[in-house]
């Protein structure tokens, strides 16, 4: 008997963060199982990312918390020289759709590419 192989889908799209949630680009996220974000050189201002939520891509999007009633954002390791990948937090699963938001100008930071795993 042969061997079944499971293999996972996957995309990687294009993104453009904003440093408002009305300012940055809507991701479709309700066929996803997590994802990555992959930064290119950043700004040392930019400490975090904020991840917005709705459950459709025209909804009403929310700032994203943990259970434990803290921010479900990721921080954000200083550098300049070098592209970096951050996991998106296991909290955005489940949802319809999300935005990543700067708080701060990112530079070249804020053309992005979203990795997602479905």
């Amino acid at each position: 008997m042969a061997e079944v192989k499971i293999r996972r889908k996957y995309k990687s799209l294009p993104y453009t963060m904003g440093t408002s949630q009305s300012g940055s680009s809507i991701i479709r996220w309700d066929d996803a199982a997590g994802g990555s974000l992959l930064m290119g050189t950043a700004a040392t201002s930019v400490l975090t990312i904020q991840l917005w939520a709705s459950d459709t891509p025209e909804g009403t999007f929310g700032r994203l918390y943990k259970v434990d009633g803290s921010a479900a954002d990721i921080t954000l390791s200083a550098s300049t020289t070098e592209s970096r990948v951050y996991a998106l937090p296991d909290e955005a699963y489940g949802v319809g759709a999300i935005k990543l938001v700067s708080p701060v100008e990112a530079g070249t930071a804020a053309s992005c590419v979203i990795m997602i795993k479905t």
